[in-house]
């Protein structure tokens, strides 16, 4: 008696379903790690972003206090107005600095050419408007510096209260405190005029 065993070729119903149970498991794992790396990815390259911002402010209020002048401002009928200009109170939103300043490459002797620069924050965006003469309107074309600001505050450390039309007076120090999102920068300029 020669009795052959049936050879099943095929997996049965429990075998493909732990298998395909398994393979869910893997996948979501793997998943759940790709969203985390997406996430991190997508956080420093936001820091990234607001890190380039900084760079960039930095050096161009840097290169703005440098080249403070000592010359009053005006306002486009030729009133003349404060030679620095600070806001005291914490800004969310306003004016938080306007002076004159002159450029390095053009104009006669050591002054150069003058213009007036101010710096607002607006709509959580500090914005640099220029004015390519003393007495003209700023330019309706801002240079965004950084965004998502929720607040700035401009301090003088090394002076009391000074009178605004006194050149002796001029900051020599000004403090920056940026609140970008839940981070604060602070940054100390020195004011070549002063």
């Amino acid at each position: 008696q020669n009795t052959k065993m049936k050879i099943s070729k095929g997996y049965s119903l429990i075998e493909m379903l732990i298998v395909l149970f398994i393979f869910s498991m893997i996948a979501l794992i793997s998943l759940s790690f790709l969203s985390s790396s997406a996430n991190s990815f997508f956080q420093i390259n936001s820091k990234t972003d607001n890190l380039k911002q900084l760079i960039v402010a930095t050096e161009v209020i840097r290169d703005d206090l440098v080249h403070a002048s000592d010359k009053l401002a005006r306002n486009e009928f030729g009133v003349k107005k404060q030679i620095f200009f600070i806001s005291p109170f914490l800004i969310e939103n306003g004016t938080a600095i306007e002076f004159v300043r002159f450029s390095s490459s053009d104009g006669l002797g050591n002054t150069g050419s003058m213009f007036k620069v101010k710096y607002i924050l607006e709509n959580g965006t500090l914005n640099r408007y220029v004015s390519n003469f003393l007495n003209s309107p700023y330019s309706s074309n801002p240079l965004a510096l950084i965004s998502d600001v929720s607040e700035i505050e401009i301090q003088k450390p090394l002076s009391s209260s000074f009178s605004s039309f006194e050149p002796e007076n001029i900051p020599k120090l000004l403090k920056f405190n940026i609140k970008i999102g839940e981070v604060f920068f602070k940054k100390i300029f020195i004011v070549s005029n002063a």
